[in-house]
């Protein structure tokens, strides 16, 4: 096509005026000198173009292209055209065929909405009815709890009456033996009391006779005066030194300390159990 082909337009063209020129244009023939002298001379005629035939064939020419042009560029419109009304043809039946589609479903969502509402209906008049047997039997059962609860809180008050009235007796009893416990722990405390100062009067005076016989074994000098010594002793329930440990002061005191407490042998025990367990580790300090 031309629209599509503009080289083939062309060549057509110049095909086309190289035949006009060559068959249909008028020629005039132009005199021109000729050389008489020279033997055997044929004159040449001279062909001149008509300049205002070419514009008009060239003229001819391009006005039927441009109506080929157009002819064909009408095709092309009519196509589109055509193609355009199939698509808008199309376009209205897959419309017509949607609100049909839309229509029918419109249709059975009524219809179905419509059932669901008769259904709800329905269902809304059973529960309501189911309701009101239920109402009905929770305000028995209610009753029936209050009952229950009422004769529950009278059982209730004649036990909270009798625990209160046992309570009272409880407490009166407990408050006398509470009288006659805090007597005895008096009593008791008073004995313990006289019982621990006889036994710090017995550990105190076996002490003493304790520190007593080891001075009496003990060889003092000169040199210890002044000077101290910390030793810890262990007995047994008759008074045998099991154990002599200084527990610090001078190394002379000391020494002769441990020597004293071995040579005395066995040390004064009271026979009271309390007192041997007071006098079975004890710590004595010797000075001079």
């Amino acid at each position: 096509m031309f629209k599509s082909n503009p080289l083939l337009i062309s060549i057509a063209l110049h095909i086309f005026l190289g035949g006009v020129l060559a068959i249909s244009f008028d020629f005039h023939t132009v005199p021109k000198q000729i050389d008489l002298s020279t033997p055997n001379f044929t004159p040449i005629e001279a062909v001149v173009v008509d300049q205002k035939t070419v514009n008009d064939q060239l003229k001819r020419i391009q006005q039927q292209a441009e109506a080929e042009k157009q002819k064909e560029l009408q095709k092309i419109r009519d196509e589109q055209r055509r193609k355009a009304e199939a698509e808008q043809r199309k376009r209205d039946i897959a419309a017509k065929e949607k609100k049909r589609k839309e229509d029918a479903k419109r249709q059975q969502q009524a219809a179905a909405e419509a059932k669901e509402k008769k259904r709800l209906a329905e269902e809304k008049a059973r529960k309501e009815e189911e309701q009101k047997k239920q109402r009905e039997l929770e305000r028995k059962a209610a009753e029936e709890r209050e009952r229950k609860a009422q004769e529950k809180r009278e059982r209730e008050e004649r036990a909270r009456q009798e625990a209160e009235r046992k309570k009272r007796e409880l407490a009166e009893m407990q408050e006398q033996e509470r009288l006659m416990q805090e007597q005895l722990e008096r009593e008791q405390s008073a004995r313990n009391q006289q019982r621990q100062r006889q036994v710090l009067t017995e550990t105190e005076k076996y002490t003493a006779l304790i520190r007593a016989k080891i001075i009496q074994n003990w060889y003092v000098d000169d040199a210890m005066k002044g000077k101290s010594c910390r030793i810890n002793i262990r007995l047994a329930s008759s008074g045998f030194v099991i154990q002599v440990r200084t527990l610090g002061g001078d190394k002379s005191v000391c020494v002769a300390g441990e020597q004293a407490i071995r040579r005395a042998g066995e040390l004064p025990m009271s026979a009271d159990q309390q007192v041997q367990n007071n006098l079975k580790d004890i710590t004595l300090n010797f000075g001079f």
